[in-house]
């Protein structure tokens, strides 16, 4: 529903990816737990080398990150909009990707998709409005979760009280997806 053109929306993401930006703290912490204790496919694995280690060695703090590929492909989005995605090389390229690893999806699929207009469901959690989708995503429950926390005035308030933080994280959850 949106009324700027695809070219514009996409720019700030397109010039992100092909510029580069800083690898922070954060993602120095998610690279190397998703590598984890096994072979560091980041560095390894050619598809993931060129982002992530693209001089051999997996990019660390403050060394400039770029996705050029992403860049691409964000920029065919913005010149020729959907029919970029669902159809032509970026759609064929996704289809050997997942069919090589087992996948069942086809080209067929992406031509056939069509988008599900559902209602919207809104809370307000602490002086915000909070905007999701209803069921059958999870977004519900999410909202549900967050209302049930918002009845705590001190929840992650303190160190000391993080035991019974997490307690009531945990019963939160459980119960909202208790109600589903």
């Amino acid at each position: 529903y949106g009324s700027l053109p695809w070219s514009t929306v996409m720019q700030p993401a397109i010039r992100t990816a092909r510029d580069g930006f800083p690898v922070t703290e954060d993602l120095v912490k998610y690279m190397k737990s998703s590598v984890g204790t096994g072979e560091d496919f980041l560095s390894k694995n050619p598809t993931w080398a060129i982002d992530f280690a693209p001089n051999g060695t997996r990019l660390g703090l403050g060394d400039t990150i770029t996705r050029r590929r992403l860049a691409d492909t964000l920029e065919a989005i913005a010149q020729r909009g959907a029919d970029a995605f669902y159809s032509g090389p970026i759609a064929e390229a996704m289809i050997n990707a997942v069919q090589s690893k087992n996948g069942t999806m086809t080209l067929e699929d992406l031509k056939n998709y069509t988008v599900a207009f559902r209602d919207i469901s809104q809370i307000d959690y602490r002086g915000y409005k909070i905007t999701s989708t209803t069921a059958p995503s999870s977004g519900s429950i999410a909202m549900s979760i967050l209302k049930i926390l918002g009845t705590y005035k001190d929840f992650f308030s303190s160190e000391q009280s993080v035991n019974l933080s997490t307690h009531r994280m945990d019963e939160a959850i459980r119960f909202g997806y208790g109600e589903v």
